[in-house]
This record gives C-alpha cells, structure tokens and sequence, in this order.
C-alpha cells in the first residue's frame, strides 16, 4: 500500500486505527519520547535507528512525503520530539533518492522547531536543551556527513548546500551555548561558501 501523509496522520490519532505495516511506529515513538525525557541518549538513538530502518524498509513512501509529515507533526505544540526520527528517516530517503537538498531540508526542518515554538521551551528547560545538545545535533552532523556521500547534481549544488546545512547547525549549537562548536562548525560553513562563490564566477 502506497503511504500518504493522510495515512501518516491517522498513525497519532486516538480515533483511527493505523494500517497493520506501520502499527511498529506509535510505539516505538513513545518509547523514544521516554528516552529523551529521561536523557537516555544512548537508547535513544538505537530506537531512532530501528524507526529510520522499520520507515525506509518496511513502508512504501518517499521522501518528501516524509519530509511533509515531519513538518505536521513541528506544528503541533508537543510534536516536536516525534518529528525528530521522521526527519531522520526522510533524510535517508532522500540520500537514497540522491536528493542534497532534500536532506539539507530535514536539518532545516529541525532548526526551524528550535527557533520556533519550541524555543522559549528549549532555552529554559534543562533537559529539553540537552535533547537538542547531545542528540539532535549530533544527528544534524550524521546527516551532513552523509550528504557528503551523495552525488550532487552538479559541484556548485553541493558547495552551496554544505554550506547551508553547516551555518544551520552553527546556530543551533550556538541556541544551546556552545559556542566553541558553533565557531568550527560556521568556519566549514564558511570553506563551502567560498567555493560555492568561485564555482559562480567560474561558471558565468
């Protein structure tokens, strides 16, 4: 059966029953939530692994259906830790699609739920900035060092997303304080922008 982001949906309904091939999902989410309230960072990402690995082998979907439904879940107000695997696994399908942009696009996804609604939450509860400090930035760097494994549509494609996805990952280290890491990630940022610009004036 072909998933849509209606059927995605009816997945977190009280009122629906989830097709059979995605009944794993709820469940697995729940527990990963309980991880990351308890900081358990280590389980956390074993279930993140076993949600991206159940999505992209078992559904039939694609990335930016992913990618929609991960947007969905950021819009509602406690959705965010959910919204966390579903961008990583729409990540991986996007680098099997050979899709830069799509991938830089799940990071972004993320940024955008910490500079969002969740921001004043994420700068006063504790645990909430150690979420995005030690996992899902971490994460970020997982996605940005596999999109370096993808073969860019073009080389001036690639300079620029790299250079994209690292100033988004410098923010949002500097969103949880850590400045030393920001100023190196920022540098490469930097790296990739001037090779994006000189493959510009190269190209005209």
């Amino acid at each position: 059966m072909y998933i849509t982001k209606l059927t995605f949906s009816c997945l977190f309904s009280a009122h629906s029953t989830p097709p059979k091939s995605l009944m794993q999902v709820p469940g697995l989410l729940q527990e990963y939530k309980g991880c990351l309230a308890t900081r358990n960072f280590d389980e956390a990402e074993k279930i993140n692994k076993e949600i991206n690995e159940y999505i992209t082998n078992e559904i039939n979907t694609t990335g930016r259906e992913l990618l929609s439904f991960a947007d969905v879940l950021l819009d509602k107000a406690d959705r965010f830790e959910e919204s966390i695997p579903i961008y990583f696994a729409a990540a991986s399908l996007f680098k099997k699609e050979e899709y830069l942009r799509g991938m830089n696009f799940c990071v972004f996804g993320w940024w955008t739920g910490m500079h969002g609604a969740n921001r004043l939450m994420i700068e006063r509860d504790v645990t909430m900035k150690d979420v995005v400090k030690r996992h899902v930035i971490p994460l970020m760097h997982d996605i940005k060092n596999q999109m370096l494994e993808v073969t860019p549509v073009s080389e001036k494609d690639k300079y620029e997303v790299m250079s994209l996805v690292l100033e988004c990952i410098a923010r949002s280290e500097e969103m949880v304080d850590d400045d030393v890491a920001a100023k190196e990630t920022r540098e490469g940022s930097r790296v990739w922008e001037k090779r994006w610009l000189r493959e510009l004036v190269v190209g005209k």
